[in-house]
Protein backbone atom coordinates (compact mmCIF):
# COMPACT_ATOMS: atom_id res chain seq x y z
CA UNK A 1 0.00 0.00 0.00
CA UNK A 2 1.21 3.45 -0.75
CA UNK A 3 1.40 6.52 1.06
CA UNK A 4 -1.25 7.94 -0.52
CA UNK A 5 -3.70 5.02 -0.35
CA UNK A 6 -2.64 4.63 3.21
CA UNK A 7 -3.71 8.23 4.44
CA UNK A 8 -6.94 7.86 2.48
CA UNK A 9 -8.19 5.25 4.35
CA UNK A 10 -6.95 6.96 7.81
CA UNK A 11 -8.71 10.22 7.09
CA UNK A 12 -12.08 8.43 6.22
CA UNK A 13 -11.83 6.04 9.16
CA UNK A 14 -11.07 9.11 10.99
CA UNK A 15 -14.53 11.05 9.04
CA UNK A 16 -16.37 7.28 9.26
CA UNK A 17 -16.14 7.03 12.92
CA UNK A 18 -16.98 10.79 14.10
CA UNK A 19 -19.74 11.32 11.42
CA UNK A 20 -22.59 11.19 13.66
CA UNK A 21 -21.11 13.58 15.81
CA UNK A 22 -20.27 16.39 13.15
CA UNK A 23 -21.62 20.01 12.85
CA UNK A 24 -22.54 21.88 10.28
CA UNK A 25 -18.54 23.96 9.36
CA UNK A 26 -17.60 19.95 9.49
CA UNK A 27 -19.90 18.59 7.58
CA UNK A 28 -19.33 21.17 5.00
CA UNK A 29 -15.17 19.89 5.46
CA UNK A 30 -16.38 16.31 4.72
CA UNK A 31 -18.61 17.16 1.77
CA UNK A 32 -15.44 19.40 0.15
CA UNK A 33 -12.70 16.32 1.31
CA UNK A 34 -14.98 13.70 -0.60
CA UNK A 35 -15.40 15.81 -3.90
CA UNK A 36 -11.63 16.28 -3.85
CA UNK A 37 -11.01 12.55 -5.17
CA UNK A 38 -13.39 9.46 -6.33
CA UNK A 39 -11.26 7.54 -3.95
CA UNK A 40 -12.20 9.33 -1.00
CA UNK A 41 -15.81 9.13 -1.57
CA UNK A 42 -15.35 4.82 -2.35
CA UNK A 43 -13.13 4.37 0.79
CA UNK A 44 -15.27 6.75 3.28
CA UNK A 45 -19.10 5.10 1.64
CA UNK A 46 -17.25 1.04 1.60
CA UNK A 47 -15.87 1.98 5.10
CA UNK A 48 -19.17 3.38 6.83
CA UNK A 49 -20.79 -0.08 4.96
CA UNK A 50 -18.51 -1.92 7.36
CA UNK A 51 -19.44 0.02 10.68
CA UNK A 52 -22.83 -0.76 10.36
CA UNK A 53 -22.44 -4.35 9.09
CA UNK A 54 -24.28 -6.53 11.51
CA UNK A 55 -23.25 -9.56 9.94
CA UNK A 56 -19.26 -8.54 10.90
CA UNK A 57 -20.50 -8.89 14.56
CA UNK A 58 -22.30 -11.79 13.71
CA UNK A 59 -19.26 -13.63 12.09
CA UNK A 60 -17.38 -12.59 15.06
CA UNK A 61 -19.78 -14.00 17.91
CA UNK A 62 -19.94 -17.55 16.02
CA UNK A 63 -16.40 -18.14 14.78
CA UNK A 64 -14.16 -17.97 18.14
CA UNK A 65 -11.75 -20.64 16.46
CA UNK A 66 -10.36 -18.08 14.08
CA UNK A 67 -9.98 -15.57 16.95
CA UNK A 68 -6.11 -16.41 17.99
CA UNK A 69 -5.29 -16.30 14.36
CA UNK A 70 -6.64 -12.57 13.27
CA UNK A 71 -5.23 -11.46 16.34
CA UNK A 72 -1.79 -12.93 15.42
CA UNK A 73 -2.47 -11.23 11.89
CA UNK A 74 -3.41 -8.05 13.57
CA UNK A 75 -0.51 -7.61 16.04
CA UNK A 76 1.85 -8.07 12.99
CA UNK A 77 -0.11 -4.81 11.03
CA UNK A 78 2.40 -2.19 10.07
CA UNK A 79 2.56 0.33 12.17
CA UNK A 80 4.92 3.14 9.99
CA UNK A 81 2.78 6.32 11.31
CA UNK A 82 0.79 6.84 13.95
CA UNK A 83 -3.24 6.05 12.89
CA UNK A 84 -5.60 8.83 13.96
CA UNK A 85 -7.70 7.99 16.72
CA UNK A 86 -10.77 6.37 15.24
CA UNK A 87 -12.66 3.19 16.34
CA UNK A 88 -9.85 1.56 14.13
CA UNK A 89 -7.05 2.43 16.06
CA UNK A 90 -8.38 2.40 19.26
CA UNK A 91 -9.65 -1.21 18.73
CA UNK A 92 -6.30 -2.11 17.26
CA UNK A 93 -4.39 -0.56 20.51
CA UNK A 94 -6.47 -2.27 22.60
CA UNK A 95 -5.68 -5.75 21.34
CA UNK A 96 -2.49 -6.99 23.65
CA UNK A 97 -5.39 -6.35 26.67
CA UNK A 98 -8.80 -7.31 25.33
CA UNK A 99 -9.76 -10.81 24.84
CA UNK A 100 -12.40 -13.04 22.83
CA UNK A 101 -15.06 -11.14 21.46
CA UNK A 102 -13.59 -7.53 21.05
CA UNK A 103 -10.21 -8.98 19.51
CA UNK A 104 -11.31 -10.54 17.01
CA UNK A 105 -13.32 -7.66 16.06
CA UNK A 106 -10.72 -5.19 16.43
CA UNK A 107 -8.48 -7.56 13.95
CA UNK A 108 -11.25 -7.53 11.16
CA UNK A 109 -11.11 -3.86 11.28
CA UNK A 110 -7.84 -3.19 11.86
CA UNK A 111 -7.00 -5.61 8.56
CA UNK A 112 -9.30 -3.04 7.14
CA UNK A 113 -7.40 -0.19 7.36
CA UNK A 114 -4.26 -1.95 6.20
CA UNK A 115 -5.70 -3.73 3.21
CA UNK A 116 -5.70 -2.38 -0.25
CA UNK A 117 -8.31 0.35 -1.35
CA UNK A 118 -9.56 -2.03 -4.13
CA UNK A 119 -9.99 -5.04 -1.37
CA UNK A 120 -10.69 -4.18 1.87
CA UNK A 121 -14.45 -5.02 2.05
CA UNK A 122 -14.70 -8.36 4.13
CA UNK A 123 -16.11 -11.08 1.65
CA UNK A 124 -19.39 -11.35 2.26
CA UNK A 125 -21.56 -13.72 0.36
CA UNK A 126 -23.38 -11.40 -2.19
CA UNK A 127 -22.44 -11.42 -6.09
CA UNK A 128 -19.72 -8.98 -7.13
CA UNK A 129 -22.07 -7.20 -9.65
CA UNK A 130 -24.56 -6.55 -6.48
CA UNK A 131 -23.09 -4.54 -3.75
CA UNK A 132 -25.33 -4.34 -0.94
CA UNK A 133 -26.61 -0.30 -0.28
CA UNK A 134 -26.12 1.81 1.99
CA UNK A 135 -28.87 2.64 4.75
CA UNK A 136 -30.07 5.85 6.15
CA UNK A 137 -32.79 6.11 8.52
CA UNK A 138 -34.25 8.82 10.97
CA UNK A 139 -36.35 8.54 13.92
CA UNK A 140 -39.99 9.52 14.85
CA UNK A 141 -39.92 13.35 15.46
CA UNK A 142 -36.40 13.92 14.03
CA UNK A 143 -34.60 14.58 10.75
CA UNK A 144 -31.26 13.55 9.79
CA UNK A 145 -28.51 15.32 7.39
CA UNK A 146 -26.36 12.69 5.89
CA UNK A 147 -23.67 13.76 3.51
CA UNK A 148 -23.71 10.84 0.80
CA UNK A 149 -20.19 9.46 -1.24
CA UNK A 150 -20.12 11.76 -4.12
CA UNK A 151 -20.60 14.92 -2.01
CA UNK A 152 -24.49 15.46 -2.03
CA UNK A 153 -25.99 16.34 0.84
CA UNK A 154 -29.90 14.76 1.71
CA UNK A 155 -31.53 15.66 4.44
CA UNK A 156 -34.06 13.22 5.57
CA UNK A 157 -37.82 14.14 7.02
CA UNK A 158 -38.27 12.40 10.29
CA UNK A 159 -39.60 8.59 10.31
CA UNK A 160 -37.87 8.37 6.68
CA UNK A 161 -35.69 5.77 5.09
CA UNK A 162 -34.00 5.33 2.29
CA UNK A 163 -31.23 3.10 0.24
CA UNK A 164 -28.40 4.52 -1.85
CA UNK A 165 -27.21 2.58 -4.29
CA UNK A 166 -23.85 4.36 -5.68
CA UNK A 167 -21.86 2.69 -8.61
CA UNK A 168 -19.06 4.24 -11.34
CA UNK A 169 -22.03 4.83 -13.88
CA UNK A 170 -24.68 5.91 -11.65
CA UNK A 171 -26.31 7.38 -8.70
CA UNK A 172 -29.48 5.41 -7.22
CA UNK A 173 -31.72 6.29 -4.23
CA UNK A 174 -34.65 4.23 -3.23
CA UNK A 175 -37.00 5.93 -1.19
CA UNK A 176 -38.65 3.72 1.15
CA UNK A 177 -40.23 5.83 4.11
CA UNK A 178 -40.82 9.14 4.37
CA UNK A 179 -39.60 12.26 2.73
CA UNK A 180 -35.90 13.71 1.67
CA UNK A 181 -34.58 16.84 0.34
CA UNK A 182 -31.41 16.46 -2.31
CA UNK A 183 -28.59 19.11 -2.63
CA UNK A 184 -27.53 17.31 -5.85
CA UNK A 185 -23.52 17.67 -6.88
CA UNK A 186 -23.22 17.93 -10.83
CA UNK A 187 -21.69 14.55 -12.27
CA UNK A 188 -22.92 14.56 -16.12
CA UNK A 189 -21.24 10.80 -16.50
CA UNK A 190 -23.51 9.45 -13.14
CA UNK A 191 -27.30 10.90 -13.42
CA UNK A 192 -28.57 11.02 -9.57
CA UNK A 193 -31.91 9.91 -9.96
CA UNK A 194 -34.43 8.57 -7.03
CA UNK A 195 -37.02 6.22 -7.08
CA UNK A 196 -40.63 5.22 -5.26
CA UNK A 197 -42.80 2.31 -6.38
CA UNK A 198 -44.69 4.78 -9.03
CA UNK A 199 -42.82 7.13 -10.36
CA UNK A 200 -38.64 8.14 -10.32
CA UNK A 201 -37.37 11.46 -10.09
CA UNK A 202 -33.72 12.32 -12.43
CA UNK A 203 -31.85 15.42 -11.63
CA UNK A 204 -30.54 17.92 -13.97
CA UNK A 205 -28.08 19.67 -11.77
CA UNK A 206 -30.36 20.72 -8.81
CA UNK A 207 -31.96 21.18 -5.51
CA UNK A 208 -35.32 19.01 -4.74
CA UNK A 209 -37.13 17.05 -2.57
CA UNK A 210 -39.35 14.03 -2.63
CA UNK A 211 -42.11 12.90 -0.52
CA UNK A 212 -43.45 9.01 -0.57
CA UNK A 213 -46.99 9.29 0.26
CA UNK A 214 -49.41 5.85 0.15
CA UNK A 215 -50.05 5.30 -3.68
CA UNK A 216 -48.40 8.86 -4.25
CA UNK A 217 -44.74 10.38 -5.20
CA UNK A 218 -44.76 14.08 -4.18
CA UNK A 219 -42.08 16.34 -6.31
CA UNK A 220 -40.72 19.94 -5.03
CA UNK A 221 -37.51 21.55 -7.01
CA UNK A 222 -35.84 24.53 -5.29
CA UNK A 223 -33.41 24.81 -8.16
CA UNK A 224 -32.78 23.74 -11.33
CA UNK A 225 -34.57 21.32 -13.27
CA UNK A 226 -35.75 17.49 -12.41
CA UNK A 227 -37.33 14.91 -14.56
CA UNK A 228 -39.96 12.63 -14.07
CA UNK A 229 -40.84 9.57 -15.12
CA UNK A 230 -44.25 7.97 -13.65
CA UNK A 231 -45.81 4.62 -14.05
CA UNK A 232 -48.62 5.39 -17.22
CA UNK A 233 -47.46 8.45 -17.35
CA UNK A 234 -45.68 11.16 -20.18
CA UNK A 235 -42.41 11.92 -18.96
CA UNK A 236 -42.15 15.93 -18.02
CA UNK A 237 -39.30 17.84 -16.99
CA UNK A 238 -40.01 19.99 -13.74
CA UNK A 239 -38.10 23.46 -13.52
CA UNK A 240 -37.33 25.05 -9.99
CA UNK A 241 -40.27 26.73 -8.40
CA UNK A 242 -42.62 23.59 -9.10
CA UNK A 243 -44.45 20.95 -8.02
CA UNK A 244 -45.76 17.53 -9.10
CA UNK A 245 -47.65 15.32 -7.61
CA UNK A 246 -48.21 11.48 -8.82
CA UNK A 247 -50.93 9.61 -7.33
CA UNK A 248 -51.07 6.40 -9.30
CA UNK A 249 -53.55 7.37 -11.73
CA UNK A 250 -52.40 11.03 -12.91
CA UNK A 251 -49.91 13.56 -12.22
CA UNK A 252 -50.52 17.25 -10.66
CA UNK A 253 -48.73 20.01 -11.14
CA UNK A 254 -48.26 23.31 -9.47
CA UNK A 255 -46.15 26.42 -8.21
CA UNK A 256 -44.18 27.28 -4.92
CA UNK A 257 -42.46 30.08 -3.23
CA UNK A 258 -38.98 28.14 -1.74
CA UNK A 259 -38.33 31.17 0.48
CA UNK A 260 -41.96 31.42 2.29
CA UNK A 261 -42.80 27.24 2.06
CA UNK A 262 -40.04 25.00 2.40
CA UNK A 263 -42.70 22.58 4.15
CA UNK A 264 -41.12 20.29 6.72
CA UNK A 265 -37.64 21.58 6.42
CA UNK A 266 -38.89 24.31 8.35
CA UNK A 267 -41.33 22.50 11.18
CA UNK A 268 -44.54 23.55 8.56
CA UNK A 269 -47.15 21.46 6.83
CA UNK A 270 -48.18 23.58 4.35
CA UNK A 271 -51.42 22.73 2.72
CA UNK A 272 -52.51 24.23 -0.48
CA UNK A 273 -55.71 21.66 -1.19
CA UNK A 274 -54.05 19.17 0.04
CA UNK A 275 -55.48 15.53 0.91
CA UNK A 276 -56.45 15.09 4.23
CA UNK A 277 -55.08 11.51 3.95
CA UNK A 278 -51.44 13.01 3.18
CA UNK A 279 -51.39 15.67 5.90
CA UNK A 280 -52.22 12.49 8.46
CA UNK A 281 -49.51 10.57 6.89
CA UNK A 282 -47.04 13.86 7.12
CA UNK A 283 -48.23 14.24 10.86
CA UNK A 284 -47.61 10.73 11.89
CA UNK A 285 -43.95 11.58 11.55
CA UNK A 286 -43.61 13.51 14.21
CA UNK A 287 -46.03 11.66 16.23
CA UNK A 288 -45.02 9.28 19.02
CA UNK A 289 -48.76 7.74 18.70
CA UNK A 290 -49.81 6.75 15.04
CA UNK A 291 -52.42 8.82 13.60
CA UNK A 292 -55.03 7.54 11.89
CA UNK A 293 -58.56 8.47 10.49
CA UNK A 294 -61.70 6.75 11.58
CA UNK A 295 -62.58 7.01 8.42
CA UNK A 296 -61.09 6.23 5.62
CA UNK A 297 -63.30 6.97 2.51
CA UNK A 298 -62.33 10.92 4.22
CA UNK A 299 -59.12 10.88 3.17
CA UNK A 300 -59.47 12.75 -0.32
CA UNK A 301 -60.80 15.54 1.23
CA UNK A 302 -59.04 18.32 0.59
CA UNK A 303 -57.98 21.48 2.79
CA UNK A 304 -55.16 25.24 2.69
CA UNK A 305 -53.39 26.34 5.58
CA UNK A 306 -50.62 26.09 7.54
CA UNK A 307 -49.77 23.91 10.50
CA UNK A 308 -46.93 23.29 12.80
CA UNK A 309 -45.38 19.86 12.19
CA UNK A 310 -43.44 19.56 15.88
CA UNK A 311 -47.11 19.99 17.83
CA UNK A 312 -48.72 17.35 15.83
CA UNK A 313 -51.61 17.06 18.49
CA UNK A 314 -52.35 20.50 18.20
CA UNK A 315 -52.28 20.80 14.75
CA UNK A 316 -54.44 17.30 14.69
CA UNK A 317 -56.86 18.65 16.30
CA UNK A 318 -56.93 22.49 14.23
CA UNK A 319 -57.09 20.46 10.94
CA UNK A 320 -60.08 18.07 12.19
CA UNK A 321 -61.95 21.09 13.17
CA UNK A 322 -62.00 21.92 9.31
CA UNK A 323 -64.16 18.72 8.89
CA UNK A 324 -66.02 18.30 11.74
CA UNK A 325 -63.54 16.03 13.28
CA UNK A 326 -61.80 15.57 16.79
CA UNK A 327 -58.91 13.42 17.70
CA UNK A 328 -59.33 10.42 19.53
CA UNK A 329 -55.92 8.68 21.55
CA UNK A 330 -57.00 4.67 21.78
CA UNK A 331 -54.72 2.59 22.60
CA UNK A 332 -53.07 1.87 18.39
CA UNK A 333 -52.88 5.64 18.59
CA UNK A 334 -54.77 8.69 17.71
CA UNK A 335 -57.84 8.43 15.41
CA UNK A 336 -58.84 11.58 13.84
CA UNK A 337 -63.47 10.64 14.79
CA UNK A 338 -66.66 13.10 14.09
CA UNK A 339 -67.20 15.73 16.88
Amino acid sequence: MDERQLETIETAADWADRYDELDEAERRELAQWLSERPEHARAFARIRQVLSDAALLEAVDTAPSRDARMVDFAADLPRSRPLPRTRFSRLHDALPTQLGRRQALAAGLAALVAAPLGGYLLTRRQPASAPDPLRFASDVGQRRHVVLPDGSSMLLDAASSVRVHFTPERRGIELDRGAARFDVRHDAARPFEVRTPGAAMTALGTSFSVDRLSDAAELRVFSGRVAMAAHGQQPLVVPARQWALFDGRAIDEGSFDPAAHADWQNDWLDAESMRLGFAIERLSRYSADPIRLQEPSLASRTFSGRFRLDEPEQSLALIGALFGLRPSKRADGIYLVAA
